[in-house]
């Protein structure tokens, strides 16, 4: 599933942001050509004292040194740059404290400090908000130092290090320009050259969801890359409120020629937001060239980077320029027409979409309607999402156009040479493609009308009536309304996959795993979708429980037990002297990939996501858990949900006999925290203790025992890290710790 990025800001680099001054309405090409002059001003440098400034939790002090601003662009500063060589006693500090234990040890992972105070003596500033107007203020209500003479030496240098910044992120930086935001929510970013940490930046941008970031650019054969540090929301800023979905009524016509390029069309409805101006911004596929766009009918400039085809990127932004500003609130007809290609040839003479969320421009979130034509070779066999209204051939050209039923987040397709097969399971047709020769195919569409029938049963009908089930190369699957893509590998009969893949584990995964998760995504992640990066894990935890519930249905519940101890020994499994749970919380989403590898990633976001979901079903009972789950695809169907509105709605269903009814502790303790703790229970004459080692000093949990004094019940007790002892019942009682697949824990050995 598509993963939001956590900071939008610090991986592009910078946001800056520029306010027209002037009466005209330049274009987007003239913004940028006017950005690559920009310079250092000798008339705007000061040798500067004591100057300060706080972005969010972010605090810099220019303590002694020279500080330059670049010339306007249009009236607007929006650059400077500080230094402290050949200032005596020159210096600037920065500082930044993690408002979270688990960004403070994010933090120390990287710098081996759980707060930054660096100082520095060099740094380039980058904005749209006030920065100058508070920093010139600041100079001169003091005894003003003017510099100019120092201006051209300190230019040479930062010179190419501005522009160089400028013609890579001019995306961003036009946008800034022609847009209508006010200084109060402009963005602030700093380059800075430690004595400690050398390079790294800190980000501030207030209308992101996490708007303080920090973090270091790494240079890489394939471009650079962002390792991200810390994120968060600073201490005092208001509730974060996600954006709603402002694209509807995709028409995308799509021309795939045989060499796999692509020729594509996209017309949506879209409407204008308060801080938009003239810009519209899109997403797509950086391998995607836009060729040309028309606003409302009348041809549109755009404006978009040329990226490398060796870049890493999977996705940037692009620009529709509107000759005049927007209203808030209005909506717009947009048609955008682009080529390149998404797709590529595998060397098992397969097809791979490599840029399955992000062939079509968007903007996240999306909840549309699409109408799908293709245009292909007559050879190949295309499928997309939507019921199929025509397929045809035309000389050497297969066209088949695709609809949806209803308003769905995202829109794939997949291509190949298939054999087809289907089958009416209730409401639906059910689609298997399978690539020819494939003898698998069958059952695997036999599993996918069951599973479908299943989950309809278990929560509710889906608003779609075809899905189709697509193979591709590749160890994973993919779950689009509609449209499922499942690894070539489960097509195989488990003795004729490679040799890899042959254990235990990898036939479990491959066999009986992936196509009822892919299939439950269905409904979470296309039904219910996450908010932000935080609350992705969600999807992929609900998906994969729900996979161990078709298989508990299918094969009897020892088997749930049974992968549910496996999820939790491959969480506790050490790798230099660390298990793969210790990576980081599970709500750091995409950052664990980013910055523990795939294995953790996987480990964490879906077996003790599997975990948690597993611990909150013990709580609630099954038919509890089953109306949250219903709750949570009625209340949230077609908006985002965030973590703490999932654990609003979770609290909703636990009994009022539990501690921590709001679960605001269990939060705390297994979404934003980490651990796995070693329990051991002791008796000591009529008291009992608790010892719980293996985690941090922080942590504490609310630990179910299993007593029996004349009946058993669950006595609930809160364990900190150490030895917890508990006062005696009123009457004599037997306790043990809580079954091995109800709570997640290790057995003291």
């Amino acid at each position: 599933m598509r993963v939001v990025k956590p900071v939008r800001l610090l991986y592009c680099f910078c946001s800056l942001g520029l306010l027209l001054g002037a009466a005209e309405l330049p274009t987007a090409a003239e913004v940028s050509a006017a950005l690559r002059q920009i310079s250092l001003d000798p008339g705007q440098t000061y040798h500067v004292r004591e100057l300060t400034l706080s972005r969010g939790d972010i605090r810099i002090y220019l303590t002694e040194g020279l500080l330059s601003f670049a010339t306007p662009v249009n009236s607007r500063c929006v650059a400077a740059v500080f230094v402290t060589q050949g200032v005596e006693a020159g210096d600037g500090e920065a500082l930044l404290l993690p408002d979270r234990a688990s960004e403070r040890a994010s933090l120390a992972s990287f710098t081996k400090t759980p707060n930054i105070d660096e100082h520095f003596g060099a740094a380039l500033f980058l904005f749209s908000d006030d920065t100058a107007k508070e920093l010139l203020s600041q100079i001169q209500r003091g005894t003003v130092h003017p510099a100019p003479e120092a201006a051209p030496d300190l230019a040479s240098v930062a010179d190419p290090l501005i522009r160089a910044s400028v013609q890579k992120f001019d995306v961003r930086m036009v946008a800034s320009l022609l847009d209508a935001h006010p200084p109060a929510d402009g963005v602030f970013y700093a380059f800075i050259v430690g004595g400690q940490l050398g390079p790294f930046e800190l980000g501030y941008d207030p209308a992101e969801f996490e708007p303080i970031a920090a973090g270091r650019t790494l240079r890489a054969d394939n471009g650079p890359t962002f390792q991200l540090w810390t994120s968060f929301r600073p201490r005092r800023a208001p509730a974060y409120i996600p954006p709603t979905p402002r694209i509807r009524d995709y028409h995308i016509k799509a021309t795939i020629r045989p060499d796999l390029t692509m020729a594509l069309t996209a017309r949506f409805m879209i409407e204008a937001g308060p801080a938009d101006g003239r810009v519209i911004r899109l997403d797509l596929s950086h391998r995607l060239k836009v060729t040309s766009a028309s606003l409302d009918g009348s041809s549109a400039e755009v404006f978009q980077h040329d990226w490398p085809a060796s870049s890493n990127r999977v996705k940037s932004e692009f620009l529709v320029i509107s000759p005049a500003a927007l209203a808030p609130e209005t909506e717009h007809a947009v048609e955008v027409h682009y080529e390149g290609t998404v797709i590529r040839q595998t060397g098992g003479g397969q097809y791979f979409v490599d840029e399955r969320n992000e062939w079509y421009p968007s903007v996240y979130p999306t909840r549309a309607d699409f109408d799908l034509t293709f245009h292909c070779p007559k050879n190949l066999d295309l499928v997309a999402t939507g019921d199929l209204l025509s397929e045809d051939v035309s000389g050497d050209v297969r066209t088949v156009r695709r609809r949806t039923r209803t308003p769905v987040a995202l829109a794939g397709f997949n291509l190949g040479h298939y054999e087809t097969a289907s089958v009416q399971q209730g409401p639906y047709k059910v689609e298997c493609y399978a690539e020819k020769g494939t003898v698998f195919g069958p059952q695997l569409l036999s599993k996918a009308a069951r599973i479908l029938d299943f989950f309809s049963r278990l929560w509710m009908p889906l608003p779609l009536r075809t899905l189709s089930v697509t193979p591709i190369p590749g160890y994973f699957g993919q779950g689009f309304p509609g449209l499922i893509y499942l690894s070539d590998i489960s097509y195989m009969r488990p003795e004729d996959r490679p040799e890899e893949f042959r254990s235990v584990r990898e036939n479990m995964f491959f066999s009986d795993l992936l196509l009822p998760h892919e299939i439950a995504h269905q409904w979470w992640g296309n039904i219910v979708r996450q908010a932000d990066y935080r609350s992705s894990w969600l999807s992929e935890a609900m998906a994969n429980y729900s996979a161990l519930e078709f298989l508990e249905h299918e094969k009897g519940s020892a088997i749930g037990r049974e992968l549910l101890l496996s999820f939790r020994d491959n969480l506790s499994r050490q790798e230099n002297g660390k298990t793969a749970e210790s990576a980081g919380p599970i709500d750091f989403g995409q950052r664990l990939l980013d910055s523990a590898g795939l294995p953790a990633w996987h480990s964490i976001t879906y077996e003790k996501g599997a975990w948690i979901l597993q611990m909150l079903r013990e709580r609630m009972g099954q038919e509890g858990f089953r109306q949250m789950q219903l709750k949570l695809l009625s209340d949230y169907a077609t908006r985002p949900i965030t973590n703490d509105q999932f654990r609003a709605v979770a609290a909703q269903f636990v009994p009022p006999d539990q501690p921590d009814r709001s679960l605001t502790g269990f939060f705390d303790t297994w979404v934003y925290g980490t651990g796995i703790p070693v329990l051991k229970l002791r008796r000591a004459g009529t008291r009992l203790s608790l010892e719980v080692t293996g985690v941090e000093d922080e942590f504490t949990a609310d630990i179910p025992l299993s007593c029996t004094s004349g009946k058993r019940a669950v006595r609930w007790v809160r364990a900190v890290s150490g030895s917890n002892t508990i006062d005696p019942p009123s009457r004599p009682e037997r306790c043990e710790l809580p079954a091995p697949t109800s709570f997640l824990y290790l057995p003291a050995m």
